[in-house]
């Protein structure tokens, strides 16, 4: 049986809750693109328009405020949703402004093996990864197209077994990669060879501004954000929760459109959602995973200072400024021992990982490259509660300028 507008509780031609959002990178400044617009997978959205207005305190004998006139219009607004595979991409290279890379996956040469070491004493103390044999010497720019700052999964093509950590820095003959002491986790040096790889994927923070014209369909229109900068991604893996993505925007200005602009939307990302069960693949602390359980931590990349320009002549804003890249976050697992809090009163600085992938095996690496715990507490919340030690994250600049990298997991990776 057919509802009726009255049985369901709809007045004819209202608006469901089922709205469409969608968005596409901009040529220029606020003016929207007529191509293809890419579909979000969203759980709700507050893009909104604020106005400001202004009056004179001018004296009549009325004794009545006096006409106002609008100064500025304000768009700006969060996108919330669930953390899926590839879903977000765009949303995490806006913020960090770069451009997403595509695998590189280099396969160990037939007559050669690698050799991974643990705080190699040729090289500072720092873990090692080398590519050569006893006779030949090391293969000179096998590591050329990777950079500091780049996660890479190394895979033993026999046992299947996985090393992953942050590349510090590359020899200059390109045949040795290094890394923060003790994040490979190993515990003493390992020889592989066979179908052997190494592979990175993902993104560095960088210089490039990106704007996004974002659309609302509603009823016969669409609502439209033009210019709009991505000034904060937060990403949550709350124990018992699903992960979760929130985008802050700041835009030109809205406006409607009875007409759609687009020459089309393509379909939303359809990667499974993230869970925190058998998808929180774990932290680790400066090369080394903490003892207790991780119950929560939070990524936020944020454009520190940026903002909307105004001028004369128009409300809406005529230009963005970027602001400065920064990275912080926060962690929180059952204390078991004082390594974290130690670390913290030591000023202990190096990387921080966080790993989360889907049921298919696919995710992310989100790596502080240079990053420091502050305001460490160690609490007992209520009576018969187990203790629990949380850390902010502080994300500092690597000596080559990067400070937060994203790097993509497969599942053969």
């Amino acid at each position: 049986m057919a509802f009726t507008g009255a049985t369901s509780g709809l007045a004819a031609g209202a608006q469901t809750n089922d709205t469409v959002l969608d968005y596409a990178q901009e040529v220029n400044y606020g003016v929207p693109p007529s191509g293809n617009y890419q579909l979000m997978r969203i759980t709700g959205e507050t893009l909104t328009s604020s106005q400001t207005t202004a009056r004179p305190d001018e004296i009549n004998s009325v004794k009545e405020v006096t006409q106002s006139v609008v100064t500025q219009v304000q768009a700006s607004g969060s996108i919330s949703g669930a953390l899926s595979s590839q879903t977000f991409d765009d949303m995490l290279s806006a913020v960090m402004g770069n451009d997403t890379g595509n695998i590189l996956k280099k396969y160990l040469p037939a007559d050669k093996v690698f050799i991974l070491a643990s705080k190699d004493s040729g090289n500072s103390g720092q873990d090692s990864l080398w590519c050569g044999d006893s006779k030949n010497g090391g293969v000179n720019g096998f590591f050329s197209e990777y950079n500091a700052g780049n996660t890479i999964a190394i895979t033993d093509g026999n046992s299947g077994k996985v090393y992953s950590s942050v590349i510090t820095q590359i020899s200059t003959t390109g045949a040795t990669a290094l890394f923060s002491p003790g994040s490979l986790g190993l515990d003493k040096s390992v020889t592989l060879s066979g179908k052997s790889t190494v592979s990175v994927a993902g993104i560095v923070n960088g210089n490039i501004d990106k704007t996004y014209t974002f659309r609302k369909k509603l009823l016969s229109g669409w609502l439209m954000y033009s210019g709009s900068l991505v000034t904060q991604v937060q990403i949550q893996l709350q124990q018992g929760q699903f992960g979760t993505v929130s985008v802050d925007v700041t835009s030109k200005s809205e406006t409607r459109s009875p007409s759609d602009v687009s020459s089309g939307s393509l379909a939303a990302p359809t990667g499974k959602v993230h869970n925190t069960v058998k998808n929180f693949l774990g932290v680790t602390i400066f090369g080394k995973a903490p003892a207790g359980c991780v119950t929560n931590c939070s990524i936020t990349l944020a454009r520190d200072g940026s903002g909307n320009d105004y001028g004369n002549g128009h409300a809406d804003a005529c230009g963005a400024r970027s602001g400065s890249f920064t990275a912080s976050g926060s962690i929180e697992f059952y204390f078991r021992t004082w390594d974290e809090y130690d670390a913290m009163l030591a000023g202990t600085q190096g990387p921080i990982v966080i790993k989360s992938v889907d049921d298919d095996g696919n995710g992310y690496a989100f790596t502080f490259l240079n990053a420091a715990l502050r305001n460490g507490k160690v609490n007992t919340s209520q009576k018969n509660q187990t203790v629990k030690a949380t850390f902010d994250i502080e994300g500092n600049p690597l000596p080559g300028d990067t400070t937060f990298a994203i790097s993509r997991i497969t599942p053969t990776a």
